[in-house]
């Protein structure tokens, strides 16, 4: 299915691991330009290798806002639980 992604920029949060992993690698696969998410650099690092292949960013840190993916630039995907 081409989701017409290529080159656009999708910082996914939470992307270390279940969903947030699954998303970050389809939007990957779709040739979108991939950040991927998590608490820890370990944790990037083992999701950016499981990943393997495309454009992709690793960012290290608690995201505890949304991600405001309404500059029409790009795609965004917030899978933070910001529960209290």
């Amino acid at each position: 299915m081409d989701l017409k992604l290529t080159g656009k920029k999708a910082l996914v949060s939470g992307s270390t691991a279940g969903i947030g992993l699954a998303i970050a690698t389809g939007l990957a696969y779709e040739g979108a330009r991939v950040i991927v998410n998590g608490r820890t650099d370990e944790r990037v690092r083992a999701a950016l290798s499981q990943i393997g292949a495309g454009d992709l960013y690793g960012f290290a840190g608690d995201l505890s806002h949304p991600v405001d993916g309404g500059s029409g630039r790009g795609v965004g995907w917030s899978n933070s639980d910001t529960r209290p």
